[in-house]
């Protein structure tokens, strides 16, 4: 319960929670019966730790279509715990679930809108959020009080000019190397747009196509595993309307290894001045293809 931050919560509603200690695949199947007894009940692992439960949540949760609120801490990579606890593959084994919410808040403010909006769903939810702080968006809209709306993506950055020649699909903290990157690229003179967006699955194909469907180019970038994550998401949209492919950028198909969440962003090149660096790179490719053509 320490590590989950629900200590307090613990203390205060100690009829209301539940320590099943590390039996993940049991608190998903306890988690399942208390639902189909009426209840919506949230269930708190780390995001590495809730692989051992994925057969619970599809057999006892996703398949019987019940309200559970899956929270999974330490996404993405975590610094000091190592290999062991970096939370890069719960977007690829989870998304793929019929009935299953995916979500992704980028601050502490956008978490609690996402949780109140699981207890309302009648179905699965997974929120996944790293370890660490929120990140600070300079352009967001000013209205906090602003509802969180399922399968709606957030335009956080509007490009300089009005037609953007970059969409950056961001998921959650990766919002703040998106910025970098931007930043970067509008002194090279590119106009640049960063979408924050929320909800993994469903996702916001109505934003995503429009902004493709402009000539722009989209890069997706994640806090886990590309391989069937995130990005590999949005290529599927694209390519469901016969669109161009996107950049997708997410930590490789290897195991990460042990290092800081500063460290192992520039080694895996998901920094600003790398991401900034891959997106040039991209653009040069895709005029090439064009030119082809």
């Amino acid at each position: 319960k320490s590590g989950t931050g629900l200590d307090s919560f613990a203390e205060a509603h100690s009829d209301r929670f539940f320590d099943v200690g590390i039996c993940e695949e049991h608190a998903a199947t306890f988690a399942g019966g208390l639902a189909a007894a009426g209840m919506h009940p949230f269930v708190a692992l780390y995001s590495t730790f809730a692989q051992r439960a994925v057969d619970s949540v599809f057999h006892d949760v996703c398949l019987q279509n019940l309200p559970v609120t899956f929270c999974l801490d330490r996404a993405g990579v975590v610094g000091a715990d190592g290999p062991t606890h970096h939370g890069l593959y719960d977007i690829p084994l989870l998304r793929s679930f019929p009935n299953i919410t995916m979500l992704q808040p980028r601050d502490e403010a956008m978490l609690g809108k996402m949780l109140r909006a699981a207890l309302a769903l009648p179905s699965p939810c997974v929120i996944r959020y790293p370890r660490g702080k929120g990140v600070a968006i300079a352009d967001a809209p000013a209205d906090a009080n602003a509802p969180f709306e399922i399968g709606k993506a957030e335009i956080v950055r509007k490009p300089v000019r009005d037609k953007a020649d970059i969409w950056i699909w961001a998921l959650g903290d990766m919002i703040a190397s998106a910025t970098e990157a931007a930043d970067i690229l509008e002194k090279e003179g590119l106009s640049v747009g960063i979408v924050d967006p929320r909800s993994i699955k469903p996702l916001d194909t109505i934003l995503l196509l429009e902004q493709a469907r402009s000539g722009a180019r989209i890069v997706t970038i994640e806090d886990g595993c590309a391989v069937c994550g995130f990005g590999s998401a949005v290529l599927e949209a694209l390519a469901s309307d016969h669109l161009p492919g996107a950049l997708v950028l997410g930590f490789p198909d290897e195991i990460v290894g042990q290092g800081t969440q500063t460290e192992l962003l520039s080694d895996y090149g998901l920094d600003g001045a790398a991401i900034a660096a891959k997106i040039k790179a991209f653009l040069k490719l895709a005029l090439v293809g064009q030119d082809m053509v």
